[in-house]
């Protein structure tokens, strides 16, 4: 006579993987300091450019999908807006500022990684994607930023703008990846964006398999059938942000908040506790493949920022990242933005004052055009110092300290 198995021993026996998936070791990973590369989508991808260039002594490669160009903003909302973003005007690729950037000296807190004859240490490869049929971020946006990235690195870019046979040039807004539980395609097939994840199929078109195809050096042609399956959710692990951007925090850098944006309202009004943590969100997410789990691997380290209205954790399961993780053995770090209240429809169009009463930053984004910066430190969103790309800085040390035993 067969006896049943004990309620918790049989939660031990069908419960266990799950649970102990997460080996509790947060970001100490021992990643190699020498192999840090970073990319994003939407505004994602601007923080991803300015973290590149701002640490391009140490960042090796960086990759834009659907991102406004390097400087575009000029510290203005309303630049950030009607230029960058709804191409009221024409871009010009700001290589020359940041080669002026890059040349203050350090004391001036103006912090981007010298130059050695105007070309990074370190920074030499970059990839772009950009639909033409993006109505979010007008597609001039990409090509000026490939000829950014190609003027400052003095190499060529991969430059990717969709392919007609699988629908990708018309994809519009966000970062493409074949599988199930992605976004129709093309708009006419998804219907309103205002629920979008942003994360588009379109056939076996794949940004995240070209970009490290590009960004990490490979001289094989590209294989698209290296791409690993989709990781189970239990293979995503947290890790404490709240901490890193504490440390930042700590040492009170000056942050416009929504108070500054109010005239005439008490300080404490309008003083926003995520304004306060530099609209950072206390967790993020990491994907670490089994080829770099064991302690002292060594394994490539990249950094992947979502864009805005995206969620976080759905973007770090479902982006495309973790599926050519374990190809490349790269550790993959997901910071995250603590989300907003999103504003409906298209900013296109309507007149944008350079500030919004009582919060700047609704559908949360990165820092691209320097909603941080208080009125004595404009500018300082481009730099080493800039809140969040300080944090970032902290992710990377952590992921890259040596693995305890």
């Amino acid at each position: 006579m067969r006896h049943p198995l004990p309620a918790s021993l049989l939660c031990v026996l069908l419960c266990a993987p799950a649970a102990r998936a997460d080996d509790g070791r947060g970001l100490s990973r021992g990643g190699d300091p020498a192999q840090v590369s970073i990319s994003g989508v939407s505004s994602g991808a601007a923080m991803a450019v300015q973290y590149a260039v701002a640490h391009s002594a140490s960042v090796t490669a960086v990759g834009s999908i659907a991102g406004p160009s390097w400087g575009c903003a000029e510290g203005s909302l309303a630049r950030a807006v009607e230029t960058c973003l709804c191409g009221g005007e024409p871009q010009g690729a700001q290589v020359e500022a940041a080669r002026i950037e890059a040349a203050r000296p350090l004391a001036e807190a103006k912090l981007i990684d010298p130059l050695t004859a105007g070309r990074p240490q370190r920074l030499a490869r970059a990839y772009v994607f950009h639909s033409p049929a993006d109505r979010t971020v007008r597609s001039p946006a990409g090509r000026v930023s490939a000829r950014f990235l190609e003027n400052l690195t003095g190499r060529a870019v991969a430059f990717d703008d969709g392919d007609p046979a699988d629908g990708s040039d018309a994809a519009g807004h966000g970062i493409i990846t074949p599988g199930p539980g992605r976004d129709a395609c093309r708009l006419e097939e998804r219907g309103d964006d205002a629920t979008a994840t942003f994360v588009r199929s379109c056939g076996r078109e794949d940004n995240v398999g070209h970009m490290f195809h590009a960004l990490f050096g490979e001289e094989a042609a590209y294989d698209p059938e290296r791409r690993a399956p989709d990781i189970p959710e239990a293979d995503l692990w947290r890790f404490d942000q709240g901490r890193l951007v504490a440390q930042v925090t700590a040492e009170r850098p000056a942050i416009a908040n929504d108070a500054a944006l109010v005239p005439f309202w008490p300080a404490t009004a309008y003083s926003t506790a995520r304004r306060r943590n530099l609209d950072m969100a206390a967790t993020g997410y990491l994907y670490v493949p089994p080829a770099c789990r064991p302690a002292g691997r060594g394994c490539r380290v990249h950094i992947a920022l979502h864009g805005c209205r995206q969620d976080p954790r759905h973007f770090a399961l479902a982006a495309g990242y973790n599926n050519w993780a374990e190809p490349y053995r790269v550790i993959i770090v997901y910071p995250a933005i603590a989300p907003g209240t999103p504003l409906a429809g298209s900013a296109c169009g309507s007149p944008i004052p350079d500030f919004l009463a009582y919060e700047p930053n609704p559908n949360g984004c990165w820092d691209w055009w320097g909603y941080l910066d208080s009125s004595y430190r404009t500018g300082r969103y481009l730099t080493r110092d800039a809140p969040q790309i300080r944090v970032i800085a902290g992710i990377v040390a952590a992921v890259t300290a040596p693995a305890p035993p």
